[in-house]
């Protein structure tokens, strides 16, 4: 009988099936993950596999319900492939996110004779898809889902040391980038006609989301100097691209700026105007790689800090992505929570604006206190909200009758995501010889940042103290600018800024550790 090897990250598990046994059956008998919401009529797509050898070729349905960019990946629906031959497959999550789906113009609609471009933003955690007409640079919609290369970790460095230490983990990281930009682009839901009108793409994202994209060499940058391989731009990348986009397709790589900082922070630098700033000014990048970007007005500096995935709602004990039922706000009237919810459907967890969000109204109320401790010495209402989990470590709930809570874990989360970018801020600020006051404008983008209540924010300073007036939340910021760059022009602008912008090691600073620790308080 054939073996069947399935690959789910770290965890490797191998079945003896017989020919022409269904995909998904061996796999329920490996107890791994498997979604099959449809029971097994290949309509909802959610359990895509990544067929590296064997199983039959693809059934009538199968071809409907696959893009012909899934079918050149060799992505399979588990429920319809069949076993042939030695089969090995990898595993891999499949989720839309409801808060990356928004509609811009429609122009492109009216006139067919508007060429189209697609920009993709290759997040460590997020991948997001942007349809953009080639004419004005106008975004006409947006939609991502989750970067499948969590299977390997939710950090990057898990990842690199995963690709490291065996090649085939290395294809598979590419691979799955690779099914991870299919899946952003098909969620946009674009029709054959639409298609047909693409032209260009571009691709951004930081460092090792790049090399593990291109399968460049990662011992620069997996260990000292910690640089990349190679920072130029790929003007032609599609020989990395393995089919997903049709023929004729240009799919282009903006070059990087160095360290871990990649051109998702050029295309920040791009549509923040950091070309030509009215003065000061800071960006920040709020993800699992969190990118701070300041200027005094000349000279551009630019950091990666290792912020973590609390942002994106991983490693909370309650925690959600931004799905149907994710919690996005916290709020506290009359003693009474009030949780708001994406698509106001029943409360499922926390993402990270939540975390946010519940940390700044429990912090003002003084159920926590600046320290990020839960205060032991509340008043009788504030206790009953207090309990301790099975391992004695205290918990606030968030509803009644739920298991919905925010422990003293999860705000030591937040604390250590919040004290990386507030510590990467001061050292480029001190750099630049920049007092809070100094600045004129600051942007935070991001998954998370285009979400966060400003307020929160300046509230548990995360950022310097400034008035909220100069503070802006936009969340798309490197994926509207990896749209400037499918143009010539905008293409131009980023080889510019990447030769202006300059990297600073964090690690290298005198003052990081102590900016750090200053930076965990939950206080401005």
């Amino acid at each position: 009988m054939p073996e069947v090897t399935i690959i789910y990250g770290a965890d490797t598990k191998t079945i003896q099936a017989e020919e022409g046994a269904l995909l998904g059956d061996i796999i329920a008998q490996s107890n791994l993950p498997l979604e099959q919401p449809c029971a097994g009529r290949g309509t909802c797509g959610k359990c895509k596999v990544l067929v590296e050898i064997g199983t039959a070729p693809p059934d009538e349905i199968e071809i409907t319900n696959l893009s012909p960019g899934e079918i050149a990946l060799n992505n399979r629906l588990a429920c319809r492939a069949r076993i042939q031959g030695e089969t090995r497959i990898v595993l891999s999550p499949i989720v839309v996110y409801s808060n990356k789906i928004f509609k811009g113009s429609s122009r492109y609609k009216k006139d067919p004779a508007i060429p189209l471009g697609l920009a993709i933003d290759l997040g460590s955690t997020t991948v997001a898809a942007f349809l953009t007409a080639l004419d004005n640079g106008e975004v006409a919609a947006g939609s991502g889902g989750l970067n499948q290369q969590t299977v390997y970790g939710s950090d990057v460095i898990s990842r690199l040391a995963a690709a490291l230490d065996d090649p085939q983990n290395k294809n598979r990281l590419h691979r799955l980038a690779l099914a991870s930009i299919n899946q952003a682009v098909d969620s946009l839901n674009m029709s054959s006609k639409t298609w047909d009108r693409i032209q260009h793409v571009t691709i951004v994202g930081n460092v090792a989301m790049h090399h593990l994209l291109t399968e460049m060499p990662l011992d620069n940058l997996a260990f000292i100097p910690f640089q990349p391989h190679d920072s130029n731009s790929i003007p032609d990348a599609s020989a990395y691209m393995e089919g997903i986009f049709p023929e004729g397709v240009k799919v282009s790589l903006p070059a990087l700026i160095g360290g871990f900082v990649g051109s998702d922070t050029l295309a920040c630098l791009a549509y923040f105007g950091f070309d030509n700033p009215e003065g000061p000014m800071a960006a920040i990048d709020l993800g699992t790689n969190g990118e701070v970007m300041i200027t005094d007005g000349t000279q551009i500096l630019t950091a990666s800090t290792a912020a973590g995935p609390a942002f994106e709602g991983v490693n909370i004990s309650c925690g959600s992505r931004a799905v149907d039922g994710a919690i996005t706000r916290v709020t506290r009237k009359d003693e009474e929570i009030i949780l708001t919810t994406i698509a106001d459907a029943p409360p499922l967890g926390l993402t990270g604006s939540g975390l946010l969000s519940a940390i700044s109204e429990f912090r003002r109320a003084g159920i926590i206190d600046s320290s990020g401790r839960i205060n032991p010495d509340l008043n009788a209402s504030d206790a009953e909200l207090v309990s301790e989990d099975k391992d004695g470590v205290k918990q606030i709930q968030l509803k009644q009758d739920t298991d919905l809570y925010l422990t003293q874990k999860d705000i030591r989360e937040l604390q250590k995501a919040k004290g990386a970018i507030r510590a990467a801020v001061d050292v480029l600020m001190d750099q630049l010889e920049l007092a809070p006051e100094d600045l004129k404008r600051i942007v935070l983008t991001g998954s998370f940042g285009g979400e966060v209540d400003i307020d929160s924010i300046l509230e548990i300073g995360m950022i310097p103290p400034v008035k909220k007036d100069i503070v802006e939340t936009i969340a798309n910021g490197a994926g509207f600018g990896a749209a400037m760059f499918l143009t010539d022009e905008g293409f131009a602008l980023g080889e510019k800024l990447a030769e202006r912008a300059i990297q600073v090691d964090l690690d290298q600073d005198a003052q990081f550790y102590d900016f750090y620790i200053e930076g965990m308080k939950l206080a401005p």
